[in-house]
């Protein structure tokens, strides 16, 4: 995790900590103490803990070390990290915290409540979304990807086939200009957008009607984004059967709705 070896048991306040700290890596090394108190709405206290987890005697130390992290990362031809584990298995049990779970109904009713929903990436993301078009397919309707956004632009359709649409766009930085464009155009349509990415504070996850993020730690090799995306995987997985549910409204848990 970071740069520590080992994968410390964090608090929900050490969490928030955490993810302000992946998201905002090449500033918050620069920030004091004070400052990211300020920004995750903790005490400096539960900084000074949370620092110590990482084997570091306090912020000073974290940060020198975060900085050594932060550069490694951008050194050409290095080989990424091995998938952390405990980081993402924290990073899907998030999805359990209640304000989450509101926002996976709220997206699911969105999904359910439009006939014809298209799943939207890039890159690897790409594969990510191709993944839920199939399974939102095989298990509540007809879905499709648009695996090739750059040729496949939106035309002025009238407006009544917009009102049919909702997008689920994956897409792990959150910044992809191509995505971003695209979104855009959906936006301007009053197509309701559902994004998955790796952050809540990126472009396309504050421009989304609803964002479904996930945390952990970005890996990238010569332009080539190696994050993980198994967190992305269960996200869809969770979404897909939540509408699944609202399909069949008769039914109380899914095991219900594959016996009938």
């Amino acid at each position: 995790m970071l740069f520590s070896k080992q994968t410390p048991e964090l608090t929900e306040t050490e969490m928030t900590i955490y993810r302000e700290i992946v998201q905002h890596m090449d500033t918050v090394v620069f920030m004091r103490i004070r400052d990211l108190a300020e920004a995750t709405y903790c005490s400096t206290a539960s900084i000074q803990r949370f620092c110590q987890k990482f084997g570091c005697s306090g912020w000073a130390e974290f940060k020198t070390k975060l900085q050594i992290y932060a550069e490694s990362q951008h050194t050409p031809n290095q080989l990424p990290r091995d998938i952390d584990a405990g980081e993402i298995v924290r990073s899907i049990n998030a999805t359990d915290d209640a304000k989450y779970q509101s926002e996976l109904d709220r997206a699911a009713a969105l999904l359910k409540g439009h006939a014809q929903v298209f799943w939207l990436g890039c890159g690897t993301s790409r594969i990510v979304a191709e993944f839920g078009a199939i399974t939102y397919s095989n298990s509540v309707n007809m879905s499709l990807a648009v695996s090739d956004p750059l040729n496949r632009p939106l035309l002025d359709y009238p407006e009544a086939v917009y009102r049919n649409m909702a997008f689920v766009v994956c897409s792990v930085s959150g910044e992809n200009r191509v995505v971003i464009g695209y979104t855009n155009e959906l936006l301007r349509h009053h197509v309701p957008v559902i994004s998955i990415t790796n952050s809540s504070n990126s472009t396309i996850a504050r421009l989304s009607t609803v964002n479904l993020p996930y945390y952990v730690t970005p890996q990238d090799m010569e332009g080539s984004n190696l994050t993980s995306q198994a967190p992305a995987i269960y996200i869809i997985e969770k979404l897909t059967r939540r509408a699944m549910l609202l399909a069949h409204p008769e039914a109380s848990t899914v095991a219900d709705v594959l016996e009938r």
